[in-house]
Formats: C-alpha cells, sequence, structure tokens
C-alpha cells in the first residue's frame, strides 16, 4: 500500500461540486483540504483480496456480537440507557433491517488486517467513496494519469442500490422518509441515500430533523403536516437523541428507523471489547476491555460514544478535545498506524470498508494529520494496480 502523487484535475473543484460534493474547501475552523487531488493510495489485488475476506469475517463477527449483547442482557455495559433496552431488543427481534455500516481498519499493505472502530448508524464519507473517487478514477484515466488497467475497490453504489431493492422485494419496504441535520456533509449523504432508494422503487420525502414533530396523541414522529412517517432514515445519532427532550419517544414511537434502533448496540465503541471477549486472539481484533487497566499501559482510551476523534487517548498522550469526556470509555490495545509521506506533512490512513446489508463492498481512506483521525483529516482516492 503506496501512496502516490498525481497531478490534480484542472477543474477538479467543478467536477466535484458536479456530484453533489461541496464540503471539500478549507475553512477557519479545518485550515487542510478534506479532499486529496494530489495523492491516492495504490493496492495490488492480492491486498485488496486480503482486505476484503477480513472486512467479510468482521462484519460477521460485528453482527454476531451485536446479538449477544442483545440477547444476553449487556446493553448497560455499552452505554445504552435502561430506558431504551426494551426497544433495542424489540428492533433486533422484530429484524429490522439495515442499509449500511463502515468498519474503520488500521492495514499497511504488508500486515494482517485490524478493526479500529465500527461506524454502524450514521456512517459518513459515502458520497466520498462511492461517487467522488470512482469519478477521479474515470478523469484521470481519461487523462493518462494513472497506470494502464487500474481499477478501484468500489461497488458502494451498485451495493446499497441492490440493498434498497432487496428491502423493496424481499421485506415489503414502499415508502421512507428521510431526514439530517441542517449540515453540508449529512444533508448530500442522505440525499445520496434518498436518491438511491427512489432508483430502486421506493416512494421517499425529506425533513430536516430539527423538524419532525411527536404528539402525545400519536403513536408515530411526524412530518411538518403532522402525518405519520411509518420507515424514517434518520442521519442523527441515537447517543444525540436519548438525550433530547423528546428522548422518551425513542423508546416509544411506532416509527421504523433506518438504521435500525438495534444499531445503537453495534455503534457503541464498548462493542469492541465484547468482540474480544468473544473472539479471544483473533487475528483481526485487538485485545479491548471496559475495566481500565487490565490490559497494561500501551492501550488508546475511547468514550463508549464519540466523534470525529473527541476525547481519544493515545498511550503516552494527553486526551483530544472534545464533548464526550464525561462518558464511560473501552481500552483497546494501540496498533501503529502506516505512516504515508505527502509533500506538506506526514499522513496516518485509516482505511473505511463499507458494508451494504451484510456485504462488503468497498473501499474509502481517510489520512489524518495526526494518529487520531479527526475531521481534519482528508478523503483521499485509491486504485487497484493490474495484477
Amino acid at each position: 500500500m503506496i501512496r502516490r502523487t498525481v497531478t490534480p484535475r484542472p477543474d477538479w473543484q467543478a467536477r466535484l461540486r458536479e456530484v453533489g460534493f461541496t464540503w471539500f474547501a478549507p475553512t477557519p475552523e479545518h485550515p487542510v483540504p478534506y479532499w486529496s487531488e494530489d495523492g491516492y493510495y495504490a493496492f495490488t489485488p492480492a491486498q485488496i483480496e486480503q482486505l476484503r475476506a477480513a472486512s467479510q469475517e468482521l462484519t460477521t463477527l460485528v453482527l454476531e456480537a451485536t446479538g449477544h449483547a442483545i440477547e444476553h442482557g449487556r446493553l448497560a455495559e455499552l452505554g445504552i440507557p435502561a430506558f431504551l433496552h426494551s426497544a433495542v431488543r424489540d428492533s433486533w427481534e422484530g429484524d429490522d433491517p439495515a442499509v449500511y455500516m463502515r468498519l474503520d481498519l488500521a492495514y499497511d499493505g504488508r500486515g494482517g488486517v485490524k478493526l479500529l472502530e465500527v461506524n454502524a448508524q450514521t456512517p459518513t464519507s459515502l458520497l466520498e467513496a462511492a461517487v467522488s473517487q470512482w469519478q477521479w478514477l474515470e478523469d484521470q484515466q481519461a487523462r493518462g494519469e494513472l497506470p494502464a488497467g487500474a481499477t478501484q475497490w468500489n461497488t458502494i453504489h451498485e451495493g446499497l442500490t441492490e440493498q434498497w431493492a432487496h428491502l423493496k422485494a424481499a421485506r415489503g419496504l414502499t415508502e421512507v422518509a428521510f431526514s439530517s441535520a441542517r449540515v453540508d456533509e449529512d444533508a448530500a449523504t442522505v440525499t445520496y441515500l434518498r436518491d438511491l432508494a427512489g432508483a430502486a422503487g421506493l416512494r421517499t420525502s425529506f425533513i430536516f430533523t430539527e423538524d419532525l414533530g411527536t404528539s402525545p396523541a400519536e403513536a408515530y414522529l411526524l412530518d411538518t403536516w403532522s402525518l405519520p412517517i411509518r420507515r424514517l432514515m434518520w442521519l442523527w445519532p441515537f447517543e444525540f437523541a436519548w438525550e433530547s427532550r423528546d428522548a422518551a419517544f425513542l423508546a416509544s414511537t411506532g416509527t421504523r428507523f433506518i438504521e435500525p434502533l438495534w444499531k445503537a448496540a453495534t455503534g457503541s465503541k464498548g462493542l469492541l471489547a465484547l468482540l474480544h471477549e468473544l473472539n479471544p486472539g483473533h487475528p483481526n481484533l485487538l485485545p479491548a476491555t471496559l475495566t481500565p487497566g487490565t490490559l497494561g499501559a500501551d492501550v488508546v482510551r475511547k468514550p463508549l460514544y464519540s466523534r470525529e476523534g473527541q476525547n481519544v487517548q493515545l498511550p503516552g498522550q494527553e486526551s483530544t478535545p472534545g464533548a464526550y469526556a464525561d462518558l464511560p470509555v473501552v481500552e483497546q490495545a494501540y496498533t501503529e498506524l502506516p505512516t504515508a509521506l505527502a509533500p506538506d506533512s506526514p499522513r496516518y490512513p485509516v482505511l473505511g470498508v463499507w458494508v451494504a446489508g451484510d456485504e462488503v463492498c468497498g473501499l474509502g481512506i481517510r489520512e489524518g494529520r495526526s494518529r487520531v483521525t479527526d475531521n481534519r483529516a482528508t478523503f483521499a482516492p485509491h486504485v487497484v494496480l493490474p495484477g
């Protein structure tokens, strides 16, 4: 796995905007670009097969550990409040359908694949992985900037379209409301998912999360016309919702969520400890524990729910800043991220493998300027070199 430089497309900003990707430019808060136009990561077919096989096995283990946590009454260990336990269990036992998730992995192209985290309920960087890097590949191939025969591990678009079609045909899904915060990235991600659902034949609508309504007299969440929403694809973290004014509705509403409420267990970083407990010594899992101190000092400390690298502590370092310092933590054995050389600074890539339903379907890469992948990390495209 090598980071290579490449001549940027002369119109790359306009090309990204054409597919709805608008948040790539630096800002005063985030002074580095979010999109890497001048570099990419190159893999061999054998490396991609190693990643694919390991990620598919990890997907199975993650879903098994989710079921174990729910069926054996371990949701409190994962940080899920007691008033939601019954609703999470009902969602699992009712087989509420899922569309996607992302596995974040450490891999240097030489050693083994190691699971770092599971982004289960609100995984983003989807448009970048499924659409923008594929557009980049085609453009750079046409310009002769890539090796002849270069491809990409990227059937994310096809996998998600097939998953929506499966939910329509096999599960009787006919209509879904989509919702997100008023944030460019979130709204674009939801719009993309909505387009895929529409292409699969579902009726769709959109409502911003802040406009969702509740009423003691109604069994469902409500749209702006006070009409019931029976299926809601909600790009809003459950842990935000269960701390909100209307938290009680999360447990009692008849609205069924996509991603489903059982994903609250999958998305807890505490699941890393259960994965290790259930599969000790597994080559793709790092030792992890919910009992701080039992793994020694060479560990990463992570809140059970945190985002964009907030409140993460590496061995011998201060914790990163953030809003999750009051949460219980999981400790995970430290593993070194690979170091890639770039013109301005070293980069530390984390590989995000996308899952449609329960099938892995492609790769996206975030490269941080530090060993904690935060919201300054850049999205970098990848290619698979001819065998």
